[in-house]
């Protein structure tokens, strides 16, 4: 029997909905305690679950270790669909080295609204997006953000230009504080800078600079963001600019030429440079980090130096204006940070989840993740940590498919 007061009144009220038409306050109670991939299938499974992107921006898990994203977009007949493959690999924590990646389908198969991700370069991550760039006909390019979280796609205004080097974001494109930066190559002494805004109102059209850099400056290699700043690298240890973004003003950097202003051992600018090998620019915890790759096969300051690859860590002593050895070349001193190093690049601080990838380089060549690890003692910089003798948290790629490192949601 139904109990009822005094009035004959039920005491209680139950309303029955069908499960496609949730209150939305008790699908994101929902949403708050599944995982970031497992979300992606709650959105697909009715019209009705598909909660609005901003009520579920700020909802996910604080887990700082990066995801890897793999993917392929390619033309079909139809001029309306693409073939689509995107999927997303969590960081293999919790089981054996010998176990499979946990993946999750984005999207597969014959796919509208993605004709502009064929031949589209993925340029930064941040914040569970990605920045992607593709070259247009008639000497512009395209760039636009995607999330393959919440399969969000944010389109940015045609970019009229030839050619550029790199491109980068300041914050979640979300944010009307975002910032995109584009550079373009120095030629006859100037360089030109394209600059959006995200949250600018009405206005949707990119804003040009054109500076003066040294003639002999060749192109940019990396650029980061950092306290309201643009920091581009030219490949060289002398070769630093800012661009700030609220006064507009670009500043060249009077960098010293060698890493090491005091110790005993130097490199010379010349020789580490001379083979142009990839070099990246990155934040860390309020200082600039410079990490360059090197190799056996183009260059080693270590005579008879057999080792694969090496990777060389400097940190920006804004005191002396000069670069010097992050701990001694050593990633040691990223202070139980990693770094994660490929198309996309970033750092996350240490604690936590993150103590398994402490103190690493991570590098995906050629589909394969290779991780570096000082050796004791060793001034000379981050070696490859052999696989059978390191904790594995990422997997080869599938082959076929493009793979970058992908900043978690909130990270």
């Amino acid at each position: 029997m139904a109990a009822v007061n005094g009035e004959g009144i039920s005491l209680y009220s139950t309303e029955v909905r069908p499960w496609s038409n949730l209150p939305e306050e008790i699908l994101v109670l929902v949403v708050k305690r599944i995982l970031i991939c497992d979300r992606i299938r709650f959105r697909a499974v009715c019209k009705g679950w598909r909660l609005p992107v901003d009520l579920i921006q700020g909802l996910f898990p604080i887990p700082k270790l990066p995801w890897t994203m793999e993917y392929m977009w390619k033309k079909t007949a139809d001029p309306d669909r693409t073939l689509s493959i995107c999927k997303l690999c969590e960081p293999d924590l919790h089981r054996s080295s010998g176990s499979g990646p946990r993946s999750y389908i984005v999207e597969t198969g014959m796919v509208e609204g993605r004709s502009n991700f064929v031949d589209a370069e993925a340029c930064a991550s941040r914040e569970g997006w990605v920045l992607f760039s593709k070259k247009e006909a008639k000497g512009s390019w395209l760039f636009f953000f995607f999330s393959p979280f919440i399969k969000q796609v944010i389109s940015l205004p045609r970019l009229e230009s030839v050619s550029y080097e790199v491109a980068t974001f300041s914050s979640s494109p979300t944010s009307p504080d975002c910032v995109v930066f584009v550079a373009h190559p120095p030629e006859s002494g100037k360089i030109r800078i394209s600059v959006y805004h995200r949250g600018c109102g009405d206005d949707k059209t990119w804003n040009i600079y054109v500076f003066d850099v040294p003639d002999y400056w060749r192109s940019m290699e990396s650029v980061a963001y950092m306290g309201g700043s643009f920091y581009c690298h030219f490949g060289c240890f002398s070769a630093l600019t800012s661009f700030n973004i609220a006064n507009q003003e670009w500043q060249q950097i009077g960098i010293t030429y060698h890493p090491n202003y005091n110790d005993d051992w130097i490199i010379d600018e010349g020789d580490l440079f001379s083979y142009r090998n990839p070099n990246y620019l990155l934040e860390c915890e309020g200082e600039l980090l410079l990490a360059y790759a090197a190799s056996k096969i183009n260059f080693s300051p270590i005579e008879g130096h057999l080792d694969d690859e090496l990777f060389y860590l400097f940190s920006l002593d804004w005191k002396r204006k000069a670069w010097h050895w992050k701990n001694g070349g050593s990633v040691n001193g990223l202070g139980g940070a990693a770094i994660f190093i490929g198309k996309t690049s970033f750092w996350i601080s240490g604690g936590g989840e993150t103590e398994i990838v402490a103190n690493r380089v991570h590098h995906y060549s050629h589909g394969i993740p290779k991780f570096f690890l000082s050796v004791e003692n060793s001034p000379y910089g981050a070696r490859e940590e052999k696989r059978e003798k390191c904790k594995l948290c990422y997997h080869p790629c599938t082959e076929g498919l493009q793979t970058i490192w992908i900043a978690p949601p909130g990270g």
